[in-house]
């Protein structure tokens, strides 16, 4: 097992992330693949976030949020080594669950999207985080690494004040600048 934390900031918006990934080995070691579990905690300043499923009533383009959302996601990864301590790679949560506090922007009531799932883009659903990094081994057991973290965060807007109760689905994609530590057997 390697354990890892990692954290990310950047312009108003940030994530900090534990994980713990299963990995392995081809290529006589310089290809690196993982399974694993992560769980990130997302924030930042009050932000847009778009309407995905088509403006009715107060369910405008676009809301503000004040984001705070917690995930636990299953997740994959891989890592090129490109010398002896040198290694460049990416990660990436495939499904999961989130939950946070709701939020409330006049009429409509803003809920972290329970369920996570990678789609690939506009078609993501939930709060899911990825990250391209370089990474070095400092030691056998211990890696850094450093890059670009990017992430979406998913809320279900509800429009309280309409008889039917609309609901629409509403995301914000973020990339900030992260560091992370790793620790290996």
């Amino acid at each position: 097992m390697t354990w890892d934390l990692s954290a990310g900031f950047g312009s108003g918006a940030g994530r900090i992330a534990a994980a713990a990934w299963l990995p392995f080995e081809l290529a006589q070691g310089q290809v690196r693949l993982a399974f694993g579990a992560r769980i990130t905690g997302f924030g930042g300043e009050t932000r847009s976030f778009a309407n995905r499923d088509g403006v009715q009533g107060a369910l405008a383009a676009t809301l503000p949020v004040d984001p705070s959302v917690y995930a636990l996601n299953g997740a994959v990864a891989g890592e090129v080594q490109l010398g002896a301590r040198l290694g460049v790679g990416a990660n990436i949560d495939l499904a999961g669950v989130a939950a946070g506090p709701r939020r409330a922007a006049g009429a409509v009531e803003l809920k972290p999207a329970r369920w996570s799932l990678l789609q690939i883009g506009n078609g993501d659903r939930g709060s899911l985080n990825s990250e391209f990094y370089l990474s070095l081994r400092v030691s056998h057991r211990v890696q850094a690494r450093a890059g670009a973290s990017h992430y979406v965060l998913g809320y279900r807007g509800t429009d309280n004040a309409s008889a039917s109760r609309l609901s629409a689905r509403y995301q914000r994609f973020e990339t900030v600048p992260f560091v992370a530590v790793s620790l290996g057997q």
